[in-house]
């Protein structure tokens, strides 16, 4: 399947807000399949012995990547210039 046809069968299946572009490599994604991330900022109490506990305060951005793209990227295996 060509990579048009791909992209119309993507439109065509999933309604448009929940469409979105992986920030990590740039294709498409339904921000509602299982794995997606949601990049998310906030408040991290430090730990005495080192680390952090959980967000406090989340603010979630409008910002979406695949699991896959993500885990890759945690490996250092996605290329530094497409992450920004």
């Amino acid at each position: 399947m060509s990579r048009l046809n791909e992209d119309e069968e993507f439109r065509a299946s999933v309604p448009e807000r929940f469409r979105s572009k992986c920030e990590l490599c740039g294709n498409p994604l339904d921000i509602r399949a299982d794995g997606v991330h949601q990049r998310t900022s906030g408040w991290v109490k430090n730990r005495s012995g080192g680390g952090g506990h959980g967000v406090s305060v989340p603010e979630r951005e409008n910002k979406w990547a695949h699991g896959y793209c993500v885990d890759n990227a945690t490996r250092g295996l996605l290329r530094q210039g497409r992450m920004f």
